[in-house]
């Protein structure tokens, strides 16, 4: 997994129209995508995530669920992503099945990302970077902690916590295999610019 990885939190989209804010991303080479809702789950959830993993099949996108590894299995998702504490990496595995994919999240920490690896974790994700209003209270991530873990771990690490148009640059240069965005893409002109910076 390598790329820009859009985090479509419920509170920084539309999701009545996600199918489409989707796949204006696709076209702008974004083709990872995470759909993060923290409200219970509804149908009209369902109906939406049922649309936009329509799309992203169509456009061999991958489309992964925030936390809810039911609704995983159920919709047949490409994966899920989860903390560390949420459900056992183990079970997640052995519920999803060996070819789907499991993120979970390390903050700021080396021993965790270690452990989620050695338990079959697909990708870890490190932060927050930069504040962010996405996940208030979020961990800050001590950039020395990133290159430490670079050094010792065999799967994909991901960047997240406050990237946008302003610092994107710099983000790019730490050389992470998945960097997180998503506020930083929720216009028209930060996707464009985002998209044209990385892809370029």
């Amino acid at each position: 997994m390598k790329g820009i990885y859009a985090i479509l939190d419920e509170n920084n989209y539309n999701f009545d129209d996600l199918d489409n804010i989707v796949f204006k991303m696709i076209n702008k080479n974004i083709k990872i995508f995470q759909i993060r809702i923290k409200s219970n789950f509804s149908n009209s959830h369902i109906k939406i995530i049922k649309k936009v993993k329509k799309i992203c099949d169509t456009h061999k996108s991958t489309l992964v669920l925030n936390d809810n590894i039911n609704i995983t299995r159920e919709l047949n998702l490409d994966g899920l992503h989860i903390g560390s504490k949420d459900i056992d990496i183990a079970s997640a595995r052995s519920f999803l099945g060996k070819n789907k994919i499991i993120g979970v999240s390390c903050y700021n920490n080396i021993k965790l990302s270690l452990s989620a690896e050695k338990k079959s974790a697909s990708y870890v994700s490190f932060g927050s970077l930069y504040n962010t209003s996405t996940k208030r209270n979020a961990t800050s991530l001590n950039e020395i902690t990133f290159v430490s873990a670079k050094k010792v771990l065999s799967i994909p690490i991901c960047l997240i916590g406050g990237i946008n148009s302003g610092n994107i640059h710099y983000v790019i240069k730490l050389n992470s295999d998945l960097i997180a965005i998503s506020k930083g893409l929720s216009s028209n002109d930060k996707l464009e610019y985002i998209s044209n910076v990385y892809y370029e």
